[in-house]
């Protein structure tokens, strides 16, 4: 039986945000202030800041602060026709992170309903894979052969199965005038900066992540449910659309499901466990049987939690938008028919991921390595902020060792204390050192050190604390 998907829009200050549930289970999720906060898809003028051949790149300055990173091989014809200084026309085909900036390229491309449109381009003409139908597909092609100018290529998206010959037309005019446009606009133009970028987040998001397996739409706000209804009319999917008071994430259990997403444990419902550790190159995933008694044997108790945690690990890859190299430590599985099973479920699992999965298969170690590309951060990047405590590391400093170092201190200032004539110390400290300064301790070293020791507890870092020497 087919998944049901169901599509949550909720509006607060002013903000859109946009749920996708799969039988009731998060599956994405998206924030308007961080989606259009990215730099995917835009198309840029930029100038040509540095040549570096050892790299095969150039660094294109496009406005932003941060160079983007064009590779020779992105460059629409012989890279040595370009100089330092140059104006070009550049697309982010891939954001940047916290030290890079954003992978650009020269070949631009313009997403539609149903088209996306590749203007200088002799590919010619390209149909999903999840059109099935071979006459479709053929009958696809027959279209664009016909429209189709010299120089230019498309590729029909899905949702373009069973479309008509003119609406093809229609479409592909349109993104026509939106290219001329764009250049006329980079003709114009002398600085570097944006010259396109998706005008709509709701849009954008019905166009991306509408299909045939969504059958609602949910939405807690009336201007966003008449938006909704009217933006349907240019779609050939008409899933119901409905609208609902108060807020839409609770009445749907969203923001519980949204605090499973970041932590690094996730609880599988048979019993096993599977734990996510991400790094900036590599994510490592480990998946442990824990109270899962299913099984007649050890083998098969491990198969059973390896297939669920399979299928958990393609919904967490897509829902935290984890990209990159990733390494998983399933439970060792001595029948090699078991490890096909899992790469299997894997492979059928990420058909639902929008970004390409690539399933390696299982090392020597017996570890599955997976890459899924990166195209925009992961999703705890946008919603979380580094500790400046802990600096990313999720530990602080024993508070014994905080508690010694303090001790220490105090003990190594005796001199100090007499010669400037100290009558009171002031220590602040974090909150779990209170079972260490305890006032037997205090009153023991007020008669070491011959002062009065007033004690509290409101520090807010417990890798340190506060000392103050009063006369």
């Amino acid at each position: 039986m087919e998944e049901e998907k169901t599509m949550l829009v909720s509006k607060a200050l002013e903000e859109i945000r946009i749920a996708i549930l799969e039988e009731d289970k998060l599956s994405e999720i998206f924030f308007e202030d961080f989606e259009t906060d990215r730099n995917i898809g835009k198309i840029f003028l930029g100038i040509i800041e540095n040549r570096v051949p050892s790299l095969e790149a150039f660094f294109v300055n496009i406005g932003l602060g941060k160079n983007g990173f064009l590779r020779y091989r992105d460059v629409l014809d012989d890279p040595n026709h370009y100089n330092v200084g140059d104006k070009i026309l550049v697309q982010v085909r891939k954001d940047g992170g916290t030290r890079k900036g954003p992978q650009l390229s020269m070949q631009t491309s313009l997403p539609g309903k149903y088209l996306v449109y590749i203007p200088n381009s002799n590919e010619g003409i390209g149909i999903s894979r999840k059109i099935l139908q071979e006459k479709e597909r053929i009958r696809l092609r027959q279209i664009a052969k016909e429209i189709l100018r010299d120089n230019e290529s498309i590729i029909f998206r899905t949702n373009s199965e069973g479309i008509d010959e003119k609406e093809v037309e229609a479409e592909l005019s349109e993104m026509r005038k939106i290219y001329n446009s764009i250049l006329q606009r980079f003709q114009s133009q002398k600085n570097p900066g944006v010259l396109y970028e998706e005008s709509d987040f709701l849009e954008y998001i019905l166009r991306e992540r509408l299909d045939s397996k969504t059958k609602k739409i949910i939405t807690d706000d009336r201007q966003i449910f008449r938006k909704i209804k009217k933006s349907l009319k240019g779609f050939e999917l008409k899933p119901k659309v409905e609208f609902v008071r108060g807020d839409v994430f609770q009445i749907h259990n969203i923001y519980h499901q949204m605090e499973e997403i970041f932590t690094k444990k996730i609880e599988l419902s048979g019993g096993g466990t599977i734990t996510i550790d991400r790094a900036e190159a590599l994510t490592a995933i480990d998946v442990d049987s824990a109270g899962n008694l299913e099984g007649k044997n050890i083998e098969e108790t491990s198969f059973i939690t390896n297939m669920e945690a399979a299928k958990e690990i393609a919904r967490q890859l897509k829902l935290r938008n984890i990209g990159g190299m990733i390494v998983v430590d399933f439970i060792d599985m001595k029948d090699s028919s078991h490890k096909k099973t899992i790469i299997n479920i894997l492979k059928e699992e990420s058909k639902k991921d929008k970004s390409k999965v690539t399933i390696l298969g299982f090392t020597n170690m017996g570890l599955l390595e997976i890459i899924r590309k990166r195209t925009t951060q992961p999703l705890d990047t946008n919603v979380y902020s580094q500790c400046p405590l802990c600096h990313g590391t999720g530990k602080i400093i024993a508070p014994s060792l905080v508690h010694g170092r303090l001790i220490k201190e105090l003990l190594s200032s005796i001199k100090e204390i007499k010669k400037d004539r100290i009558k009171v110390i002031e220590i602040n400290a974090f909150h779990n050192l209170s079972g260490y300064l305890t006032p037997s301790l205090t009153e023991e070293l007020e008669k070491q050190l011959n002062v009065k020791l007033e004690v509290s507890f409101n520090w807010q870092n417990p890798n340190s604390y506060g000392i103050k020497y009063k006369k």
